[in-house]
């Protein structure tokens, strides 16, 4: 019970975020990807930084299972075309899609609606296209300290460092 809590509390805390970043403001989200708007860059940049550094180090000592999952790429090549596609034509991905929603946007149903019923089609689906899914391109659990050899104690709090750098070095809306 204490796990859904904070998992409520954590979501409630991560949407609302979401909300006064204006990450939910479908005119925003298109604007950063016309580089136009630079805010919800800084909040990607310093989210990945913060969680890499925090998940890191919950993991170091004993708060957390990172258990690293094996590699299917075919399956991730087409889950993001697919999701780059829901994007494209929706201007929301799946989290500020649900921010938006909580603020009666009507647009954002439809995106929810939308990839539930992907969801749905898929769960139908899996069945009859796993095979192709799980074997082809199939690598195995794959790092990236495994792939260039450093241990893995040497990634996260540098490139976590360089992400919450970026994030603090980018424009705000307006300036140069």
């Amino acid at each position: 019970m204490l796990t859904l809590g904070l998992g409520l509390a954590l979501g409630a805390a991560f949407g609302a975020l979401l909300q006064l970043s204006g990450a939910s403001s479908h005119t925003k989200i298109v604007n950063a990807l016309r580089l136009k708007d630079l805010t919800i860059m800084k909040l990607i940049l310093m989210a990945i930084g913060v969680g890499l550094i925090g998940v890191h180090l919950l993991d170091l000592f004993g708060l957390a299972n990172m258990k690293v999952k094996e590699l299917y790429l075919l399956g991730l090549m087409i889950a993001g075309a697919i999701f780059g596609v829901g994007f494209a034509l929706s201007g929301y991905c799946p989290g500020t899609a649900l921010a938006a929603c909580a603020e009666g946007k009507p647009d954002a149903w439809v995106t929810v609606i939308g990839g539930l019923c992907g969801a749905l089609v898929f769960a139908f689906m899996f069945p009859e296209i796993e095979e192709h899914l799980l074997v082809v391109g199939r690598y195995g659990p794959v790092t990236i300290s495994g792939l260039i050899g450093i241990h893995g104690l040497w990634i996260p709090a540098p490139l976590g460092i360089v992400c919450i750098w970026l994030a603090m070095r980018l424009p705000e809306p307006g300036g140069a």
